[in-house]
């Protein structure tokens, strides 16, 4: 299922009806202001593990370091209704990004969490990553 696709399955539309959970002010939002869409594989069985990963830990650690989540999904319908999540999270700039990607590929509890929680395996196969803008007539998220 190629992006355009999944972004379909995805069900982003209904972020536009409805305010987000973590709204930004207009303070927050800037030119440089990026969304990361994130689609992550997953090893079978694995869904239930790393979605539980980030309800309890993960997410905590992504606002430590800067990155704001927006909104996860798990896909109801298709080739992906299995072993998939889909996730986005907003940074200030691509540099903020980058910079809060490099941290959290060091961050000493992301470590630990990751080494604990995948004794078992890795939870992702493969992950496509795609950096967004919103457009001017897209509500603030």
């Amino acid at each position: 299922m190629n992006r355009r696709n999944l972004l379909k399955a995805s069900a982003l539309a209904p972020l536009a009806f409805a305010p987000a959970l973590h709204a930004a002010s207009p303070a927050d939002i800037t030119p440089d202001t990026v969304y990361e869409l994130r689609i992550y594989h997953l090893n079978p069985g694995k869904l239930p593990l790393i979605l539980e990963r980030f309800r309890t830990r993960e997410t905590k650690i992504f606002t430590r370091l800067g990155m704001t989540p927006i909104a996860y999904w798990s896909p109801i319908d298709g080739e992906l209704s299995t072993d998939t999540l889909v996730y986005i999270v907003r940074h200030k700039s691509r540099e903020a990004a980058r910079a809060a990607w490099a941290a959290f590929g060091k961050d000493p509890e992301w470590v630990a969490l990751k080494a604990e929680s995948e004794k078992g395996g890795a939870f992702v196969n493969k992950h496509d990553i795609t950096f967004l803008k919103l457009t001017d007539f897209s509500p603030t998220l």
